[in-house]
This record gives structure tokens, C-alpha cells and sequence, in this order.
């Protein structure tokens, strides 16, 4: 791998660059999903707890004592000020709130996207301006086939280096992206059913009224 970042010219700068970027992406996004994902475990079971012991999930104070930075805690947190408004409304808010989580979820993929998308052209561009320099030394110079060969060889390290780049950034992205579609769903489940253990709060007030 030293060899090809040493043989493929000024590709290998923008290329190494783009590699540091991916391993930091896929570093941080294992660690902040693995932490949302135990957080979210921690505070679904603990508003099931409460609900057990009390009756109750007290819409107004559902991260009290429980992971409140956990996804579905605050999409009803976002859901509470609206508990008593129409179904609608209620939508409307998970929905938003749900899409807060989902940007959340995927911070940074874009950015591993793109490195896998573009990696190759940067390399297949270093190898296109080896080539060229190559042919160029040949006819100028009257360069032997051997390093004729041996010029192209150091241009297509450029490719190598650009696809060594992208392939896992691209692997990368695909797992990363599998994982939070799941975790989405996993914090609409738990949203909905501790949502309709919150709903028996809002019927007194309505039959108040």
C-alpha cells in the first residue's frame, strides 16, 4: 500500500487526504450509532419500567431519569407539547421530530459518499496525466519500452490507489446506511408504543371538558 501512495505522483495527496477523511467518518459514526443504540435500549426499557411501577409516562418529563439524549425520548419529547392537539398535529410533529433523528443518524455519510464516488476519477485523472507525461518523455527523449513501461506502471498506481480509497468508503456507506434505516425503525416502534401508553393521560382532560 506504501508503494502505491509513493508511486501514484500528486494523486496520492488528495487521495490519502480523502482516506484519513473516510477511516474518521467510520470511526466516529460506529461510535456515536453504537451509543445511540445503547441509549435507546436503556431508555425504552426504563419508560417501560416506569410505566410498570407507576401506571404512567409522564409526557411532560419523559427523559427524567432515563437516556435522554436516546432518539425516541426526544420524539416525545417533541410529540408531549402537542399531546392534546389532533391526530394531525401529532403526525405532524413525529414527523419532524423524526426527521431531526434521521439527519442525526446519517451525519457524515454524505461526505463517505462522496469520497467513494469521486476516489477513482481523482486516481483515473493521476493516471491519465502519467500516461500522458510518459508518451511525453518518449517522444522527447526517446525513452526505452522498459521505462516506458515502467512510467505507466507508476501512472496506474494512481487507479489503484483511487479504487483502494473508494471500495471500502463505499462498503462503508452501504453498512452505515443499512444500519440507520433499522435504527429508524426501531425508534418508530418504540415511539408508538410508548406514545399510546402516554394517550391514556390525555382522556380525563377530554372528558372534563
Amino acid at each position: 500500500m506504501w508503494d502505491l501512495f509513493r508511486n501514484a505522483g500528486w494523486a496520492a495527496y488528495p487521495l490519502g487526504f480523502c482516506s484519513v477523511i473516510a477511516v474518521a467518518i467510520v470511526l466516529e459514526r460506529f461510535y456515536t450509532l453504537g451509543h445511540l443504540r445503547r441509549l435507546e435500549a436503556e431508555a425504552f426499557r426504563g419508560l417501560l419500567r416506569r410505566f410498570d411501577e407507576t401506571g404512567q409516562i409522564d409526557a411532560a418529563n419523559t427523559g427524567d431519569g432515563v437516556a435522554a439524549d436516546a432518539p425516541s425520548v426526544r420524539v416525545l419529547e417533541a410529540i408531549a407539547p402537542v399531546r392534546h392537539a389532533s391526530v394531525e398535529a401529532r403526525k405532524e410533529a413525529a414527523d419532524i421530530a423524526l426527521s431531526q433523528q434521521r439527519l442525526r443518524l446519517r451525519r457524515f455519510l454524505p461526505g463517505l459518499a462522496t469520497i467513494g464516488s469521486t476516489a477513482p476519477f481523482i486516481g483515473l485523472f493521476g493516471t491519465v496525466l502519467g500516461v500522458m507525461t510518459a508518451f511525453r518523455g518518449m517522444s522527447t527523449t526517446g525513452l526505452s519500452g522498459e521505462t516506458m513501461a515502467s512510467g505507466i506502471s507508476e501512472a496506474l498506481s494512481a487507479t489503484a490507489l483511487g479504487l483502494l480509497v473508494a471500495i471500502p468508503a463505499v462498503f462503508a456507506y452501504n453498512f452505515f446506511t443499512g444500519a440507520v434505516s433499522g435504527f429508524l425503525l426501531e425508534i418508530q416502534n418504540h415511539t408508538v408504543r410508548l406514545g399510546a401508553l402516554m394517550e391514556p393521560q390525555a382522556q380525563p382532560g377530554r372528558e372534563a371538558k
